[in-house]
């Protein structure tokens, strides 16, 4: 019965499997199956000499199960990349030479001494006199079947449970085998000198067939779940440093060991030998800090915990990204902001000022000149101020969500709105109350989207439209103008997120807010007005914002500080 079982589990993984352990596992049933083969065979044996003929066929399964059940749960489990030609020869190495003892044993009787034949119930049973070749390969045989047992018991308890059925059924396996094997050499069996590990094999087919046909044995292998991570270890663009509660080191990626011309001896260090800084320190615990090396470079360390799945802490995770091009970005970008916001605002207010002064002195077409330098002029100088407001909201000066009136603070914005531009006329379908948990950003929003659609109307008295609609969870804020509507091209910009040359805005007063209802958490829509408020016109565009009433904390998209406006 174990042949028949097993025989069929191996023609299966022939026909249908490949991949980590499939060899391993070949080997694995074609020893079980010599094993439980020729100690059947063992059992019909007429006389002595075939008994022990049959008996040192079946020792070729025996040696051959140790062997390829740890090699088996070596590569399993993910630890493939031990199984060298080096690592298979010294486990086999053993095995051969017992092999060999067994078929020479008569010259040297270290494997049995003596053999005495029993015949109980018409089966022929073997006593033998154990020799010390025999208990040595034992605890050999033991040693590896244990140790493959740690490693499947290991990742049953730590995959999060994605490989328990297949880890159980394998354990259930091999434990079984095992215990009969302990029973028979200690003598607590039925029948005395009766091996009755051959019989336990019944229960590894039927555990090894429920796990290859009900839980994917061989397809859904956990080696790929090992190999990955460490995969993503070594290959991944940041250094990586493992230490433990001490900060030794116990472990390093290559990337770590190319940036720090680390070798494999800075294993069991003190983890402040890479850095070689008496004045930088490791955050306590968690953190994230700036490391800035000998030479131009500069690394953000990132410190997390290492912990078991006990939640017990074993150590920390080192994470080193090198920031220096991004440091030097950051540099070039604060010159260059220092440079617009100073000499480019200085210069522009000279231009308006000199060419408000020849418009007053010119007549004709040289006054109409000089007025459209000024237009030009203030133009580029709002430009800036749009530039220092996207500065100011992408910084992290509005962390803490604060409870906003919405209805009053709409109100306030539209009534300074009507006072500086009287033409436009402006009309508002507001609640009485509602309050939501918003920060400053939704203020510069609001602001630059009204403004927007007065500024950017071309009729002689804007009409603008703000309605407010909300519930517990969300709320809606609608501007619509009877203007000439925001450009298609201009929507498809902010759509995708980025400009070309061909593609391009034309300010940065759509780009904040885009910016801004982002780092919201909402969502921005822009579409052509129809029907909306009590005039039959229907041209112009309408925009809603829909914001969480209960806003999210904002962080600024690049992580530093912000730069230093004035």
């Amino acid at each position: 019965m174990p042949v028949v079982l097993v025989a069929a589990f191996l023609v299966e993984t022939w026909r249908r499997c490949s991949g980590p352990g499939v060899r391993a596992l070949r080997l694995l049933l074609c020893s079980i199956a010599l094993w439980a083969g020729g100690s059947a065979l063992a059992l019909l044996a007429p006389d002595r000499a075939t008994w022990i003929t049959f008996e040192q066929v079946a020792w070729i399964g025996r040696i051959g199960v140790p062997v390829a059940w740890a090699l088996f749960a070596l590569q399993y489990t993910g630890y493939g990349d031990r199984v060298t030609r080096r690592s298979v020869a010294l486990l086999a190495l053993p095995a051969v030479l017992m092999l060999a003892l067994v078929w020479t044993n008569p010259l040297h009787d270290l494997v049995w001494s003596e053999v005495r034949m029993v015949y109980t119930q018409g089966v022929a049973v073997g006593i033998l006199s154990k020799g010390p070749a025999f208990w040595g390969f034992l605890a050999y045989a033991y040693t590896l079947v244990l140790a493959g047992i740690v490693l499947i018991m290991r990742l049953v308890f730590t995959a999060d449970h994605l490989f328990v059925d297949q880890g159980v059924a394998l354990l259930l396996g091999v434990s079984a085998p095992l215990f009969a094997n302990v029973a028979s050499v200690t003598g607590a069996v039925p029948i005395t000198g009766l091996d009755m590990t051959p019989y336990m094999f019944t229960i590894s087919g039927i555990t090894y067939g429920y796990a290859f046909y009900r839980s994917d044995l061989l397809d859904r292998v956990p080696a790929t779940r090992q190999i990955g991570r460490t995969a993503v270890v070594r290959n991944m663009r940041d250094g990586v440093i493992v230490v433990d509660e001490d900060d030794v080191i116990v472990d390093v990626n290559p990337l770590a060991q190319q940036q720090f011309d680390l070798s494999k001896d800075v294993v069991g260090r003190p983890v402040r030998n890479v850095f070689d800084d008496p004045e930088f320190e490791l955050p306590v615990g968690e953190g994230t800090v700036v490391w800035s090396s000998d030479g131009p470079f500069e690394y953000e360390v990132k410190v997390s915990t290492l912990t078991d799945q006990h939640g017990r802490q074993l150590g920390r995770i080192l994470v080193l990204r090198d920031i220096t091009d991004r440091t030097n970005r950051r540099q070039q970008l604060q010159v260059l902001n220092r440079v617009l916001r100073h000499n480019f605002r200085n210069d522009m207010n000279v231009i308006d000022v000199c060419a408000t002064q020849l418009v007053d002195r010119l007549d004709g077409e040289d006054a109409e000149l000089a007025d459209r330098i000024r237009s030009v002029a203030r133009d580029l100088s709002e430009t800036g101020t749009k530039a220092r407001e996207i500065e100011r909201i992408m910084s992290r000066r509005h962390n803490d969500p604060q409870p906003i009136d919405l209805p009053s603070l709409v109100t306030r914005q539209l009534d300074t709105l009507r006072h500086e531009y009287p033409a436009a006329e402006i009309e508002a379908d507001l609640p009485d109350e509602l309050e939501i948990h918003s920060t400053g950003i939704l203020e510069s929003v609001l602001q630059n989207v009204f403004e927007n659609a007065v500024v950017h109307n071309d009729s002689q008295q804007p009409h603008v439209w703000v309605r407010i609609e909300g519930d517990d969870s969300q709320v809606e804020i609608s501007v619509a103008d009877d203007g000439p509507g925001i450009p298609q091209q201009e929507r498809e910009v902010l759509v995708k997120g980025t400009e070309t040359p061909l593609e391009h805005g034309s300010g940065l007063g759509l780009w904040l807010v885009n910016w801004g209802v982002t780092m919201l958490g909402g969502d921005i829509d822009f579409r052509d007005r129809v029907a909306f408020g009590r005039d039959d016109d229907v041209s112009g565009s309408v925009v809603t914002i829909s914001i969480p009433r209960q806003g999210p904390t904002v962080h600024s998209a690049s992580g530093q500080p912000p730069v230093d406006a004035d």
